[in-house]
């Protein structure tokens, strides 16, 4: 059968998950109205900044990932959550690697679609057939020589079907992108659908699943009418995989958003499979994760059943350190693709059964007022899942731009107001500049020069604690745990195989860098507050201001990067055969006690590695930018309103002045 283009049923009317974010879209857009008057004013530095704060404010598009084992049924929950139940193809091979970014657009057509695949480079796939990606990597380094030539045979085969699909192209589509105007689900099927099994029953069809195998993520933008703002919903592939590349891949969707939903399967609710998600999620804030425990429509009793999921769930992260304050829901993306559709004759006896059920228990009397099809978007849970997931992006990214703006916007009417004054009749003059525009560069030089080599001096000092922190702290994990194995030897010799549970070191290193971010973030205000207060005084000398008037107020901190890597798997967290063949193959306490120090060095040094290079290091940068980026956009007003001032000695300035040092640094 011909796969149909994925519509949204515009017959029917539209069961919104999104509500919530009205009183946030309602903020945002007082904020454009202001923007927009400032960007019509005759002060032209000041209009130019206001444009670009709207470019920001109209950019703005929060973002949530969904994480989750493979058929916990995530893709039927986020299509139902766009509105469009066949939009992304449910049934997909678990092999597919796939990220799909889902950006619903308000102000879109509906015939406004694009989309956009991306494919992973010659790198990336050379580390996976080479290294046999991290198990690859883990064996390796363990010796395990039979595990690491058993993945190298099976991504061997994998390289040589998807070679056999793609022909000669194969090397050269490697790192490339394919854009489209539209999509539809065909399209789509051509890069997310993967495996022979699919590929061979669709009708014969050489399109069907063809780039999937080296397809890395898939973009679509479409209209979601009734979203009042731009919403990105990203479903991730699921974790469980044989080498470990999807959990590489959902660690990187996760340092693209700020909120993350971890769909549980409520037939196996946090399963051993789920306690990598555990890890996971351990390095997010407890107010960013919702847990949605999906499928109780396969549940015999949900009503008896969820109470005992609930507090299983609890125990378990309470167990493993999990975020124990996180929001946990339960429904059904089944009940509510059903509902979105508005098909209730193919539910399924059982299925309608356990509706029923919880039906009874649920509905209330207002509820009662509603239609059938209303009822069951409600009792699907996605309802209260899009309320959860509107308030988390109101109080955290929503926050956030609203503060940025909202300072920004105080700023450019703080420059306004320093520019003018009232005369006899009522209405506002130019205000003469005090000072010869020369001096006002200089000591505009002077504030920046002081404010980076402050920020470098304390960020120096920061790093370089941290980077003690970290190596103290795998020190001390090595240490407890070569002591822990020699204890095991004595105590058992060498015919019980030994375990140690890696959290310890994860605890440590997220310790380090709590402090790391709480300092840095401490230097970036004080610098900041000290730049904000320099360029409000340069404003009353230059513009004659009372010292007790309106202010210069400093930008909000970036937001501190998620340590998400430190969730990823290393070796202690598995217990396959490769580590039962490490353990044979070592002779005496001595070398166990060597092999063993030796792997977990190398095994948690790219751990810390990361930790540096891809949440510290871009931190740092953030305020770099930060900081430059403000004093940037102060210079170019007040030397604009300079520029219109009757200075005396007059003094041509350049129209835009060129980048200061630290934005130079930062690029």
């Amino acid at each position: 059968m011909t796969p149909q283009a994925p519509a949204a049923p515009q017959d029917k009317p539209a069961l919104g998950a999104f509500s919530g974010l009205g009183a946030l879209a309602t903020r945002l857009g007082a904020l454009d109205k202001s923007l927009v008057a400032l960007a019509g004013c005759g002060e032209e530095s000041i209009a130019h900044q206001a444009r670009e704060l709207r470019r920001q404010l109209r950019g703005f598009e929060p973002s949530v990932t969904l994480i989750g084992q493979v058929k916990a049924g995530k893709t039927t929950l986020v299509n139902a959550l766009t509105g469009w139940p066949d939009l992304l193809p449910a049934d997909v091979n678990p092999w597919t690697s796939v990220v799909t970014s889902l950006h619903m657009q308000p102000h879109l057509r509906p015939q406004d679609r694009r989309s956009s695949f991306r494919f992973f480079t010659n790198e990336e796939w050379d580390n996976l057939i080479r290294q046999g990606g991290r198990v690859g990597e883990i064996a390796a380094r363990a010796g395990a020589e039979d595990e690491l030539e058993k993945v190298r045979a099976q991504l061997d085969e994998m390289r040589e079907k998807s070679k056999a699909r793609l022909g000669r192209k194969f090397q050269m589509l490697l790192g490339q992108t394919h854009d489209y105007e539209t999509f539809d689900q065909e399209l789509i099927q051509r890069y997310v659908c993967l495996g022979d099994d699919f590929w061979e029953e669709a009708d014969g069809s050489p399109d069907q699943g063809r780039f999937a195998d080296i397809t890395k993520s898939a973009d679509l933008w479409f209209a979601g009418p009734d979203l009042p703002l731009p919403l990105c919903l990203r479903d991730t592939p699921g974790v469980n995989d044989t080498f470990m590349i999807r959990e590489q891949i959902t660690v990187n969707a996760l340092r693209g958003s700020r909120l993350c939903v971890v769909v549980l399967s409520a037939q196996q609710a946090l399963s051993s499979v789920d306690l990598g998600l555990i890890r996971l999620i351990s390095n997010v804030k407890a107010r960013e994760v919702i847990i949605f425990v999906n499928r109780i429509d396969e549940l015999a009793d949900p009503v008896r059943a969820v109470p005992q999921i609930r507090a299983s769930i609890i125990d378990t992260l309470r167990k493993f350190d999990g975020p124990q304050e996180a929001e946990i829901l339960f429904g059904s993306g089944y009940w509510a693709h059903h509902a979105v559709a508005g098909s209730f004759g193919d539910l399924g006896a059982d299925s309608a059964q356990a509706l029923v059920s919880w039906a009874e228990a649920h509905v209330d009397g207002a509820m009662a007022q509603l239609s059938p099809r209303e009822i069951i978007w409600h009792l699907s849970g996605l309802r209260v899942l899009g309320d959860a997931i509107s308030e988390r992006i109101e109080k955290g990214p929503g926050a956030r731009i609203e503060e940025s703006l909202g300072v920004a916007l105080g700023n450019l009417r703080t420059g306004l107001a320093a520019r003018t004054q009232p005369d006899t009749s009522g209405s506002t003059t130019p205000r003469p500049l005090q000072i010869a525009p020369q001096d006002l560069l200089q000591q505009f030089d002077q504030i920046e020069d002081r404010a980076c080599a402050a920020l470098e001096s304390g960020l120096e000092k920061i790093h370089h604690s941290f980077a003690g922190r970290t190596d103290n702290a795998r020190r001390a994990f090595l240490g407890r745990a070569t002591g822990s194995l020699v204890k095991h030897l004595e105590q058992f010799g060498e015919a019980e195989i030994w375990t140690y549970d890696p959290s310890g070191l994860r605890m440590l290193l997220r310790s380090a860098y709590k402090v790391f971010a709480q300092g840095a973030g401490k230097t970036g205000t004080d610098v900041l507050t000290t730049a904000a207060s320099d360029i409000s005084a340069l404003y009353q000398h230059a513009f004659g201001l009372a010292t007790d008037g309106p202010s210069i107020a400093p930008p909000p901190l970036p937001t501190v990067p998620a340590p998400i890597s430190l969730g990823q798997t290393i070796a202690l967290d598995l217990r396959g055969s490769w580590w039962a063949r490490f353990w044979r193959r070592q002779r005496g306490y001595e070398a166990f006690s060597e092999d063993f120090a030796r792997l977990i060095h190398e095994e948690t040094k790219p751990v810390v590695d990361t930790l540096h290079h891809q949440c510290a290091a871009p931190f740092t940068d953030a305020l770099r930018k930060t900081l430059a980026d403000f004093i940037q956009g102060q210079r170019d007003i007040l030397l604009g309103l300079a520029q219109q001032g009757a200075a005396p000695p007059r003094v041509d300035l350049p129209p835009a002045a060129p980048l200061n040092r630290l934005q130079r640094s930062v690029r």
